[in-house]
């Protein structure tokens, strides 16, 4: 209960200082706001379900801030491309000074969607949630994971036309090589064997977490704000309605790539930290 009440009353401080428009307290607002959110995912799940991706993971839940920097970046790169988000801050700062500051912004994505997901997939996997199993072939994995260079060619090419493949090639460069290199992270292979809990939860807690970023956007300088090509209309706050569907695919890419980066640097299986009967499955499956 402590770790969410500490959650509620960094949050509720922090968004307190995000609109207050009060000069530093404002524009240094969003990493204690989103630590907040954090401690709350967690705090919560210790309160429900007497376990959280915090807890299950002590210290190393700390990697999770690591790994996030270089991944918001790619999508930074990937935004020099489409030009679908900008930022406006309440006054000129420095290249450097953006930098280090978007840095540690960034670093607090992968947290909260994994903590957010931890939590929907403790409710959701009660419901036992299967379908037909589907197996799919490894040769489409692979013409998949080839497929990402030429769309991203395209991408290139005609970016306000394909702007919504920025959401959609990580997931085909990512999902092979789990498959692979990665057996018990691959949604493939969840697909294969009837287990859509893990993927549904990721896909629900990031539309959540989406809409959070999206509120406490909304009255916060900095902020960021939308140009999005032939969807910009019927907004709620900054995004528009359309938009939010990007968020379960982000979600997928958010796991895709932590259990990829996790398996090779530490060599330690994501999905055991969700939960011991996927650990255990996928030490059957191999």
């Amino acid at each position: 209960m402590w770790l969410l009440i500490t959650g509620l009353v960094v949050t509720g401080l922090s968004w307190a200082a995000a609109w207050s428009r009060l000069g530093l307290a404002t524009e240094y607002s969003f990493f204690p706001l989103w630590v907040g959110y954090i401690l709350t995912v967690n705090g919560l799940s210790e309160t429900l379900f007497r376990t959280s991706l915090l807890s299950r993971m002590g210290w190393r839940f700390l990697a999770l801030f690591a790994v996030s920097i270089p991944m918001w970046w790619f999508f930074e790169y990937m935004n020099s491309i489409v030009h679908n988000w900008h930022y406006l801050f309440a006054a000129p700062i420095s290249s450097l000074h953006y930098e280090i500051q978007a840095s540690i912004d960034f670093s607090t994505v992968i947290p909260a969607v994994l903590s957010a997901s931890f939590v929907a997939f403790q409710f959701l996997r009660r419901e036992r949630l299967t379908q037909i199993q589907a197996r799919i072939p490894q040769a489409a994995l692979a013409a998949g994971f080839v497929l990402t260079f030429v769309l991203f060619a395209v991408l290139q090419l005609f970016p306000n036309e394909t702007f919504p493949l920025v959401w959609i090639i990580p997931i085909l460069f990512l999902e092979p090589l789990n498959y692979a290199f990665n057996p018990g992270a691959s949604f493939s292979r969840l697909i294969e064997r009837g287990q859509l809990t893990l993927p549904v939860s990721l896909a629900l807690a990031t539309f959540v977490t989406g809409f959070c970023w999206e509120f406490w956007n909304y009255y916060s300088l900095p902020k960021w704000v939308y140009t999005i090509p032939y969807v910009d209309f019927c907004k709620i706050f900054e995004m528009p309605l359309l938009g939010y569907l990007g968020y379960p695919f982000f979600g997928l890419i958010v796991f895709g790539y932590t259990a990829l980066v996790l398996r090779v640097i530490t060599g330690e299986n994501l999905v055991d930290l969700f939960s011991a009967e996927a650990a255990e499955a996928s030490e059957r499956f191999g």
